[in-house]
């Protein structure tokens, strides 16, 4: 069976990669020494990380995880009026 085999299928998986590489190369934008919230906005996700640190502050205070650290004396007993990557800032200085 193999020794019926011509090139035809090496040339069409050769141009389907080449057709790859040329999509790669002139649609998908480059995302090189670029941040986070520059690659949120460039794909349209404005807000995405600002919405998931809320939801996990949510979800840590649901879960007592807020009380667990200002137990042990890493939540610095929060006002309230802090933003969550605050918060995150403030664990991350006492450790």
């Amino acid at each position: 069976m193999l020794k019926q085999l011509r090139y035809g299928t090496f040339i069409f998986f050769g141009l389907l990669t080449f057709g790859g590489v040329l999509f790669i190369w002139l649609v998908v934008p480059e995302t090189k020494r670029l941040t986070l919230e520059e690659m949120d906005i460039l794909f349209g996700s404005m807000g995405m990380a600002q919405a998931d640190s809320q939801r996990m502050a949510e979800i840590s205070k649901e879960i007592g995880l807020d009380d667990v650290l200002r137990g042990v004396g890493l939540g610095g007993g929060s006002s309230g009026d802090e933003k969550p990557s605050d918060q995150i800032h403030t664990v991350v200085k006492h450790e």
